[in-house]
């Protein structure tokens, strides 16, 4: 029995036994499920017996699926990236709900299986899975500790683990996440997983067995610890060997290094002989019991630019992956400097070093073929990837497409001049930086600002309105209508990956963390009557509002804008057919993208107004001068929000309503 009829027959067992309510969104019910009840004061919920109605979720996947089930092996057909819808989902907030009561429950590899469906009906054909490993809720910021702050990147969360199928059991975790691949393998989905190298929980489990691979500092100075200010250097500077001799002779930096002090084993082997027997003996956490006992604690974490306005990440550490310092802060470090990490130690790709942590290199090389051989997963982001040294990260990609030639690598490179270096080092897209840059579309220089990089770039370019990190591009462009406009423009334009962010599909206004682009009051949007007010998903019980009614129409909008692009998917796939407007670049109302027909004398143009208030004239003899002479006709495809047949000849004037979206075929007069 595979693992996901493992999973559907536990379920069957199970259903006749169940009374009582059980409460899910509405939104959950796609598949026209029957059997429920409607309760007062209850609004977008349903009650169900749970055990019936995900049975009948994953029958209903059953029947839809597109390939066989194999077993613990990954769909290892090639990706085109054209091709590409990603789903970013993060397992614990996705499926979240208070099923019984006012208590949230967290989200379940179970229930995110039942709703694959639901996202393969939308248009979605990768999963993008945030960190799904065991985490620490020591020196947790919220409710709940960090997907980030991975106390053991080889154990699973064992929240993700669905009470409905038993009692927690490691194994059965495992088969239920088996399931979920299998799940998603069945429905030609691809999985990817966020794999975290460069940072650990400040009490990873690591440090039983490795004290000597973190950075320590005294436990006096950790609540006021954070990166040194450096006079003289500009906010947000990314850090550079023509800066070391800088940051380094700073006497703020100077008096930072002071914190630092050897490993506990180090400082008192007899201590820590006895620390370690304690924690055997009584589990302790074993952080607590260093800091008790020994008075140094791991230092916390925090950006590797130099005078980033981030607070230190104080739930998460950096990982020792050399023990020397590298040639060029040497002849600045006094000779029994601790080991200590800064900006440079912590971007170690920069730098030259001679005495690498071998056992942690290894360790770290073999936990994507680990979850690749053992649950089959399809691709990996790497998060830091930047930060970690080039020959690690090539031989960590050396190892993966060993396992499967066609593993999906994306690198979270936010530059799109490094493109080419990501390029080589094997990774087939790149994060880019598009959340941020569409916001400028009413400004002056959007078009340049926006298409330059994107033609330039040697790797195709998430297309996110929003990320885990960043405010919500609802809340950004605050109406539907807005939101319509911005996703239909990004699923055409050249180099571009489409990707979801779990939530946006429902008009999610709270952040999930405020990494980047956000501000303190970033995480008050909600009104404060809202159970979810100033809660965030990376660190609190969060779940999302599927019960308002944003699900009955944006799904539909954007299974419709994913449609219109894969029609054209293999014009706008390449970036070559591209042709750059330069007369776009001072437009105010229009926004016009052309692309050259392979084979043929025909060009797609979408054409969108900008404007909020205004509608626009369209006039494509002027507009596209060298492409749409008199006499050439535009078919048009979309308008309007529908799809369309409507023939127009181009030296017709046309209007656009505001923050409309045409999209046509110019073709040459017969």
């Amino acid at each position: 029995m595979n693992n996901i009829e493992f999973v559907l027959e536990t379920l069957k067992e199970k259903k006749n036994k169940f009374t009582g309510e059980f409460f899910i969104p509405k939104a959950w019910n796609y598949f026209g499920y029957k059997n429920y009840n409607e309760v007062i004061g209850r609004y977008g919920e349903i009650s169900v017996n749970p055990y019936d109605f995900f049975s009948q979720c994953l029958e209903n996947l059953l029947d839809e699926c597109i390939y066989e089930i194999q077993e613990n092996t990954s769909i290892s057909d090639a990706v085109n990236m054209e091709d590409s819808v990603i789903y970013g989902l993060f397992p614990r907030m996705f499926t979240a709900w208070n099923h019984y009561n006012e208590d949230i429950l967290p989200g379940t590899f179970l229930k995110a299986a039942c709703l694959l469906p639901y996202l393969k009906k939308v248009g979605v054909n990768v999963i993008y899975l945030l960190p799904i490993f065991k985490y620490s809720l020591n020196y947790r910021k919220g409710e709940t500790g960090s997907p980030y702050s991975i106390k053991n990147i080889y154990q699973l969360d064992e929240n993700l683990h669905d009470g409905l199928l038993g009692d927690f059991d490691s194994s059965l975790l495992e088969t239920e996440f088996k399931a979920f691949v299998e799940a998603c393998h069945l429905l030609g989905m691809k999985v990817m997983i966020d794999f975290v190298f460069r940072t650990v929980a400040r009490d990873s489990d690591l440090i039983l067995e490795h004290p000597d691979w973190f950075y320590w500092i005294r436990s006096d100075a950790k609540n006021s610890f954070c990166a040194p200010m450096i006079s003289d250097i500009k906010p947000q500077t990314v850090v550079s060997e023509k800066l070391i001799k800088k940051i380094y002779t700073n006497d703020v930096t100077c008096n930072y290094l002071k914190q630092f002090t050897p490993s506990p084993d180090n400082l008192d082997e007899k201590k820590w002989d006895k620390i370690v027997k304690k924690h055997r003996d009584t589990n302790w956490n074993i952080l607590d019991l260093i800091e008790d006992s020994m008075g140094v604690t791991t230092a916390p974490g925090f950006s590797d630019v130099i005078n980033d306005s981030q607070p230190p990440w104080s739930d998460v550490t950096y990982l020792k992956f050399y023990f020397d310092n590298h040639e060029k802060a040497a002849p600045y470090l006094k000779e029994d400097q601790a080991p200590y990490v800064l900006f440079d130690v912590a971007k170690l790709s920069l730098f030259k070093w001679k005495q690498p942590n071998k056992e942690l290199w290894d360790y770290t090389v073999n936990v994507i073929p680990y979850y690749q051989e053992k649950f089959g997963i399809d691709g990996a982001r790497i998060d830091m990837g930047h930060a970690l040294p080039t020959e690690l990260n090539k031989e960590i990609i050396r190892r993966t497409k060993e396992i499967n030639p066609n593993f999906l690598l994306w690198s979270e490179e936010f530059n799109c001049l490094n493109s080419q270096k990501a390029l080589e080092d094997g990774f087939q897209f790149m994060t880019g930086s598009l959340w941020f840059d569409y916001k400028n579309i009413e400004k002056p220089g959007f078009y340049k600002g926006v298409l330059e990089p994107l033609l330039k770039s040697s790797l195709p370019v998430t297309g996110a309105l929003e990320s885990p990190d960043t405010p919500r591009a609802s809340y950004n462009y605050k109406s539907p209508r807005n939101l319509e406009f911005m996703a239909l423009i990004n699923n055409f334009m050249p180099n571009v990956v489409p990707m979801l962010n779990n939530g946006m599909e429902i008009m999610e206004i709270q952040p999930m963390n405020l990494g980047l682009d956000n501000t303190e009051a970033g995480r008050f949007v909600l009104p404060e009557s809202d159970p979810m007010y100033g809660k965030l998903a990376f660190f609190d019980n969060y779940k999302l509002h599927w019960n308002n009614d944003s699900w009955i129409t944006m799904p539909d909008f954007l299974e419709k804008a994913f449609l219109l692009r894969n029609r054209f998917k293999k014009i706008i796939g390449n970036k070559d057919n591209f042709i750059y407007l330069k007369n776009m670049e001072k437009n105010k109302n229009l926004l016009i993208l052309c692309y050259k027909i392979h084979d043929s004398s025909d060009y797609l143009v979408v054409v969108g107004n900008k404007s909020n208030k205004e509608s626009a004239s369209v006039d494509l003899t002027r507009q596209l001068h060298n492409i749409a002479n008199p006499g050439y006709k535009i078919k048009i495809v979309y308008m309007e929000r529908h799809f369309y047949s409507l023939t127009l000849s181009v030296d017709e004037k046309f209007f656009i309503q505001p923050k409309d979206v045409v999209v046509g075929i110019i073709t040459p007069a017969l």
